[in-house]
């Protein structure tokens, strides 16, 4: 009697569903994993990038960091090892932030850096298009005092200009703040301390305050019968002054569209109200010794929307202006938006005079900083050694005295 045959429920079909759900798990499972690296951190990348130190403590401290140590013993640190996600804001690449573990010596030298993670859309037909670059064994060498500037400073990797800026700026900017903590007593570290002291005057006041020392300047345009374009004029030349003005991810991106073009120079903020829409670059121009210098392709950038920094509240839309290299901005020169027709746009005009307040052209262009001691406004309390000083020759002078009196007393036994 032939065999009955029972029919398979277990068909190819009816397996994807699993099989994908288990790949799917694998990936996401994965996936997780290399996110967390930065915080899961493997000895041996230590090494790999503080290779002079025999030993490393575990992370601690407020940016935590991991410190290097000469020997085993770990009598001597020569070095801070850190990720960039324990140092925030992170620098966005194309599609997200990029993790990075660091080694930096005291002398506020990278001694190396390793990627971690990252998820640039690039990757999945480009494969590990950073690893595979060789940028970040040119960051390797670098001072948290460089500008780790894009083809000047460092390579950028082909066809990804946004993915090796965030790389870059974010090595850059994690060391600066790791530096600022824990190296307070090297070059970086004095004039880091100085700069904030005296940027942090200019943060505390409000805008009336800052109109009123000529820190910003204002004045208006009329772009048709019924329009107005107001502008807010503004010194932006600094790092530091620039991420107070406008947030450090505007002034980032701002620094970021200055190394793609190349362009190099002061900078001038301008926050506008009103019209916006109606704002015409090629009629923004600098004057000063009767010459006008009108701005050129490339000269003017998108700043942000006023959402960030000092201009927060007082500016729709802001734009970046690279001074013409004629302008001194530390002699009074004016800012012009020209009325007149096109081809001759700058037969009349609207425009403000702008002087750099004299505590802010200190600070940019002026003197030495103080020294360490007084970085922060503090007067060096030079009293003790002097008294002791005079301590040490009113001992001397009393001796001498004792020793001439004792020699005529015996002088005079003897006659």
């Amino acid at each position: 009697m032939p065999q009955r045959k029972i029919p398979s429920t277990a068909s190819p079909e009816r397996f994807i569903p699993h099989c994908f759900l288990i790949l799917l798990m694998f990936t996401g499972s994965s996936l997780g994993l290399a996110q967390t690296q930065w915080q899961n951190l493997d000895s041996s990348w230590l090494s790999e990038i503080m290779p002079a130190a025999a030993s490393f403590s575990d992370k601690a401290g407020d940016p935590p960091v991991i410190r290097a140590y000469r020997s085993a013993a770990r009598e001597e640190v020569i070095g801070y090892v850190f990720t960039t996600p324990d140092v925030p804001p992170e620098e966005l690449g194309f599609s997200g932030t990029i993790h990075m573990l660091i080694g930096m010596d005291l002398d506020g030298v990278l001694t190396g850096v390793k990627i971690l993670h990252y998820d640039e859309s690039y990757k999945s037909f480009r494969g590990d298009f950073i690893g595979d670059s060789g940028i970040t064994s040119g960051l390797s060498g670098k001072s948290v005092s460089d500008e780790f500037r894009l083809g000047v400073d460092v390579d950028a990797i082909s066809r990804a200009t946004i993915s090796s800026w965030a790389l870059a700026r974010g090595a850059r900017n994690a060391a600066r703040r790791v530096a600022e903590i824990y190296l307070t007593r090297s070059d970086f570290g004095i004039d880091a301390s100085y700069e904030i002291s005296a940027l942090l005057e200019i943060e505390q006041k409000n805008w009336e305050a800052l109109l009123a020392e000529g820190f910003i300047k204002e004045f208006s345009t009329a772009v048709d019968d019924n329009s107005v374009l107001s502008f807010s004029v503004m010194y932006m030349g600094h790092g530091r002054l620039g991420e107070m003005l406008i947030g450090a991810r505007d002034y980032s991106n701002v620094e970021r569209v200055l190394s793609e073009r190349g362009a190099e120079g002061n900078l001038l903020l301008l926050g506008m109200r009103g019209s916006t829409a109606r704002l015409q670059q090629r009629r923004l121009a600098l004057a000063q010794g009767g010459e006008i210098y009108p701005s050129t392709e490339g000269s003017i950038m998108f700043a942000g929307t006023g959402s960030a920094g000092t201009l927060s509240g007082s500016a729709s839309l802001a734009v970046a202006m690279v001074m013409d290299a004629s302008v001194d901005p530390q002699q009074p020169f004016r800012v012009v938006y020209g009325t007149g027709p096109v081809g001759n746009e700058f037969a009349s005009r609207d425009d403000v005079q702008y002087t750099m307040p004299p505590g802010l052209a200190e600070f940019l262009f002026g003197a030495a900083n103080p020294a360490p001691n007084t970085a922060m406004g503090l007067a060096q309390d030079d009293s003790g050694p002097r008294l002791a000083g005079l301590l040490a020759l009113l001992v001397v002078g009393l001796t001498l005295l004792l020793v001439a009196g004792t020699h005529i007393k015996r002088k005079f036994t003897r006659g």
